[in-house]
């Protein structure tokens, strides 16, 4: 009696230890399937960022927040340029 049962626990083992493989094998593709997809998003992403930073007006000097029109004014009502 013992014979049949130890066969039979031995396929089992088996049969769990190819099941364990399969489904890991699954995740991992699965896995890289997710990192691929998330860079080619992010690749766009940036694509896109650097496509809109380009698109706006460049007319403004930059560093005060857009706020150098009033800075020299000030400059000016005062007598210092």
């Amino acid at each position: 009696m013992s014979a049949p049962s130890q066969a039979n626990n031995n396929w089992k083992e088996r049969e769990r230890g190819a099941e364990a493989a399969y489904v890991q094998q699954k995740e991992q593709e699965q896995l890289a399937a997710l990192r691929a997809e998330a860079d080619t998003k992010a690749a766009t992403a940036a694509t896109e960022a650097t496509k809109a930073a380009d698109a706006r007006e460049r007319d403004f000097e930059g560093g005060f927040g857009g706020q150098e029109d009033l800075e020299d004014r000030f400059a000016t009502t005062s007598g210092e340029h």
